[in-house]
């Protein structure tokens, strides 16, 4: 089965289950999960049409080969894929401890996207969810990400980003990489035992208190149909690639190499460094990245290790758990760098 799926589609279907996959064969392609996850996998030898059209297109996009299946039997799960993804659904997620702030954010945010793109509306193009915490889910039909690059996680951030902050209105940045999960549609969410449930633009001016009255149950949630080529949002999702191609080169195989008046060392890595910053999904996880990442600018092993051994045992990981993941972050670097494997 595990022959069966390819690459990660960005912000797209939905994982088999509420933990990222160890293998391919987890993955479900349904276009019913259409707003499911950051990361699905797409049938081998499947086509992925790059004009939005009521019928079939006639011009498909052969979806890269293997690409994710390699990486997952390589490294042993999705962890540290970089590799081709898609994103047919551009998400916005506003969370806020005022839900009632984040209702009125969520449809400002809304309005401005109508305004933007005028062939959008609520039955052919944008949906509103409630996310079942503190905020709401919105996504728009996204056509020109469904062509597959190493970039359409960093060009979805950016227009995304760019998007709501022309609107005024403040969005998770944290949700745009190929593997973040992403809450179903009708799934139950364990804090609040409120639903992920689909809202209408006129159902989110209602108050708080019937939103959530609405969010006690699972809700109908209708394929959204395919719309007509936009061509506002062509453009500006090329603006967003361009803007990405221009903040640093490109390798060969995609991966992009920082300019050299940039730091090549990620924020988060020197925050967890001077300040014991832990990031989501936890300490363990934290340790990892800034591991792989120091090892794959091409820091040596030891220097590594005296980086971050200090401050990771300060985080109260147990000294196994950092050894782990030291040794686990310098090997996948490694092999980003191209070295072959760690020291």
């Amino acid at each position: 089965m595990t022959d069966d799926f390819d690459f990660p589609a960005c912000l797209s279907w939905a994982w088999r289950g509420w933990s990222a996959p160890t293998s391919p064969a987890r993955l479900l392609p349904s276009v019913t999960s259409f707003a499911g996850s950051i990361c699905c996998a797409l049938p081998k030898n499947s086509t992925i049409a790059t004009t939005p059209t009521r019928k079939p297109t006639s011009a498909p996009l052969p979806s890269p080969r293997c690409e994710y299946v390699t990486h997952v039997r390589r490294v042993g799960s999705p962890r540290g894929y970089t590799g081709p993804a898609a994103c047919p659904w551009l998400w916005f997620d506003v969370d806020r401890a005022d839900l009632d702030e984040a209702r009125r954010d969520t449809l400002t945010l809304a309005r401005f996207l109508l305004r933007r793109y005028p062939k959008l509306d609520c039955d052919d193009g944008l949906g509103v969810w409630a996310s079942g915490k503190r905020g709401f889910h919105l996504g728009i039909e996204c056509w020109p990400g469904n062509r597959p690059d190493p970039l359409v996680p960093a060009t979805a951030k950016r227009l995304a980003l760019a998007l709501a902050n022309a609107a005024g209105v403040q969005i998770d940045p944290a949700i745009y990489d190929h593997q973040r999960i992403f809450r179903l549609p009708n799934s139950r969410h364990a804090w609040s035992g409120l639903y992920k449930v689909p809202l209408t633009l006129a159902e989110l001016e209602l108050p708080v208190e019937r939103l959530r009255d609405l969010a006690a149950h699972p809700r109908g949630c209708a394929l959204p149909e395919v719309g007509d080529v936009n061509a506002e949002l062509e453009t500006d999702w090329a603006g967003a690639m361009s803007a990405v191609k221009r903040s640093g080169t490109m390798t060969a195989d995609g991966r992009r190499v920082p300019p050299v008046d940039t730091p090549v060392v990620p924020k988060y890595v020197r925050d967890f460094i001077g300040f014991g910053d832990v990031q989501d999904p936890g300490r363990a996880v934290t340790l990892w990245r800034c591991a792989a990442a120091l090892s794959e600018a091409g820091t040596p092993p030891a220097v590594v290790w005296g980086l971050l051994e200090e401050p990771a045992l300060k985080t109260g990981l147990p000294p196994d758990e950092v050894r782990k993941q030291i040794r686990a972050g310098i090997a996948q670097g490694a092999r980003q760098h191209g070295q072959g494997g760690a020291a």
